[in-house]
């Protein structure tokens, strides 16, 4: 489950306001047995990791509060934000710290001075605040630009305070970590100097990185996030965790009304699950998303009000399940952080000279290996299942992957990336044409000529046929056998063939039932062969004068009943075909064995895995995946993991949160495996 090293914290004078939602929590003053028991609560519960308390006017229950979180091995946090926004001492103006008048402004850091005191009194570990009353806007922006200056001369005082009264207690400073608000002047809302995420980072910069004070940090509310405004007025979204991270000491998980007519509107923090809650389920793995691919390891609060007639536990409960629904989510567990793969750290470029080279000088070792490549002993292993990696797409004109419409017409990059698939000893073969089938051979011969096993031997190696249907010609739908041909296929010793089979049923329809001509006498030639074959079929329309898939179940029914009837007999014959919505009906269209295919290049791997998960489940007779593009440029991501991460799926039953997790844990493992074997070749 992501997040969960981060410490799960309850502010508590927002979740326990006072008896009958009082508010006297937040202004310190609520009864002492309220206090203890609503804390002891949480402290006791082994879900949290500590507490955010405010002040506590009581010293005796300040004692009795610090002796409990000790008890039960708990942190507490300090919250000064209720002690500004009560201002029960009425003279300090709403700029606070940001006060451009002088005066004001060193009445407002005494005030926070005295609860850095409170708080190391309490032994939290941290204080956090807020910034003051936005001044408004002004000609050349000089309001703000005061107010700014004048909050960082507080924050340098505080900071300073802190790290004074560390040393003199002979222990670790207090964190002074600053909370982001919106600058929204409607009532309901708090209007504060910071303020969007760009100004709360500038403020970071100069407090921390100019000014020294690394005991400075920022705090960032999720429900502020649909509050703020950035600066082109556009609402803030998850990746302000990613422009403040450097800074990001704590969290709060809460939330917003943004309907003018509910009751609540402004910030109000109810529950996520409140009818006009501003926070669902997306924007929340959205922003856990963002945690995780930071790697933020501080503190998460659940900050959340109950409403008149709500308890606070039952508000609690809920928004406790809704963080766990969200950060067991997959898109959430599955993150790059920094990660990306490089392709040239495992096919370097002196290997690829080496290659280029031999293409030259010892082309007659492609032969040698395909000789030489021991075969597996059978088309499956023992359970019947297959994990093939499809690399025939750049022979039919399709060489995209995400935005780059040519990714696949590097072929260091293109044989790089299928070489590091086929490093993994959990893929069973490759699917190829005579160009990338002839480029592994002769890597595999190097590969031996060093003394290492080589990739091929026990592998399943499947030679692509039919490839003249390039990819946005006219004529597309005629695709005549250009590659292998089934006696090539045997000549060179691979174990079987692919077909493509699309079936138009437009005004280009003679050309599908052409090509499904053409196939079924490959197809019939191969079993005579002994070989099998692996069918592609695929319902299409023309679109704008581009194919496009049918992903649709009746579609897909009808094209898997013409597959299943091509060709003299069917006694060697696999389908391959997508995942689509109730595939058990697919599935249920015949008998003969299925594997997936992946389709189209996606940003994350987590929605194939999730399909093949259920595309596994839905009939006996499906039996793998044949998968290219989605394994080999993953985005960022490193194909190898993926690759295995599916083998995880159809041959260990693997749910795909475990898929999801092996894929996290050994993305960039053995990147020097090429290098090693292939290092100094002769």
């Amino acid at each position: 489950m992501a997040l969960e090293r981060n410490p799960v914290t309850v502010v508590h004078w927002m979740v326990f306001p006072g008896p009958g939602s009082t508010r006297s929590v937040a202004r310190g003053e609520a009864p002492a047995s309220y206090v203890l028991r609503t804390v002891e609560q949480v402290l006791r519960d082994p879900y949290f990791g500590g507490i955010e308390v405010t002040r506590i006017k009581d010293p005796d229950v300040r004692r009795q509060v610090r002796e409990m979180a000790i008890r039960y091995g708990k942190r507490l946090y300090y919250g000064a934000q209720p002690v500004q926004l009560v201002n029960e001492e009425r003279w300090i103006p709403p700029t606070d710290i940001a006060s451009a008048n002088e005066v004001h402004r060193r009445q407002a850091a005494e005030r926070l001075l005295r609860c850095v005191d409170e708080a190391y009194e309490l032994g939290a570990v941290s204080l956090s605040l807020l910034s003051g009353r936005d001044p408004g806007d002004s000609p050349g922006n000089r309001l703000r630009q005061e107010a700014t200056e004048a909050l960082v001369r507080s924050l340098a005082e505080i900071c300073r305070y802190a790290r004074e009264r560390a040393e003199a207690l002979g222990r670790e400073p207090l964190w002074v970590v600053l909370e982001s608000f919106d600058r929204r002047t409607e009532p309901g809302f708090r209007n504060m100097l910071i303020g969007p995420s760009t100004e709360a980072l500038a403020v970071a910069r100069i407090v921390r990185a100019h000014l020294g004070h690394f005991n400075f940090g920022l705090l960032y509310d999720l429900s502020h996030m649909r509050l703020l405004k950035g600066p082109g007025d556009e609402e803030e979204t998850p990746d302000a965790i990613r422009l403040l991270a450097p800074f990001l000491v704590h969290v709060h998980i809460g939330s917003a009304v943004l309907d003018p007519a509910d009751p609540l509107y402004g910030d109000s923090h109810p529950r996520l699950d409140y009818p006009a809650s501003a926070i669902g389920e997306e924007q929340l793995a959205g922003f856990l998303s963002a945690l995780v691919d930071v790697g933020y390891q501080g503190p998460i609060g659940l900050e959340v009000v109950p409403r008149p007639g709500e308890l606070s536990e039952a508000v609690l409960t809920s928004t406790r399940a809704l963080y766990d629904v969200a950060r067991e989510r997959l898109d959430v567990n599955y993150t790059l952080g920094s990660f990306y793969w490089h392709t040239r750290r495992f096919f370097t470029d002196e290997l690829w000279q080496v290659l280029a080279e031999s293409r030259v000088r010892r082309a007659e070792r492609v032969e040698e290996a395909a000789r030489a490549r021991r075969r597996p002993d059978g088309l499956t292993p023992a359970d019947g299942r297959l994990l093939v990696l499809a690399a025939d797409h750049p022979a039919r004109r399709v060489t995209s992957a995400g935005d780059d419409p040519v990714a696949l017409g590097d072929r260091l990059e293109y044989l790089g990336r299928i070489l590091r698939v086929l490093s993994s000893p959990l893929v069973d073969g490759v699917m190829a044409t005579p160009d990338v089938v002839d480029e592994l051979l002769l890597v595999d011969w190097l590969v031996k000529q060093h003394g290492h096993q080589g990739l091929l031997d026990g592998r399943l190696i499947v030679g692509s046929m039919n490839r003249s249907g390039l990819a946005g010609v006219e004529y597309e739908m005629e695709d005549r056998l250009t590659a292998f041909t089934p006696e090539a296929i045997q000549a060179r010793g691979l174990d079987a063939g692919k077909l493509l089979l699309r079936i138009d049923p437009g005004p280009y329809s003679r050309y599908s039932i052409q090509t499904m001509s053409y196939v079924a006498q490959a197809a019939s030639s191969c079993r005579r062969l002994g070989l099998p074959v692996f069918l592609e079929v695929l319902p299409v329309e023309r679109v704008e004068g581009r194919y496009r898939v049918r992903l649709e179940t009746e579609e897909m029914i009808r094209a898997v009943g013409v597959a299943a009837g091509i060709g003299e007999a069917t006694d060697r014959l696999w389908l391959k075909i997508p995942y689509v919505p109730d595939f058990y009906r697919v599935a249920r269209a015949t008998t003969l064995p299925i594997l997936l295919l992946g389709g189209e290049v996606l940003d994350s791997p987590v929605g194939l895995l999730e399909d093949f998960e259920r595309g596994m489940a839905e009939g006996p007779n499906v039996r793998g995946a044949m998968v290219g593009r989605n394994v080999l440029f993953p985005g960022r991501d490193d194909p190898r993991a993926v690759a295995e991460a599916i083998s995880l799926i159809i041959h260990q039953q693997a749910t795909a949160a475990d898929a999801v997790r092996h894929l996290v844990q050994t993305r960039g493992a053995e990147e020097r495996f090429l290098v090693e074997r292939l290092s100094a070749a002769p």
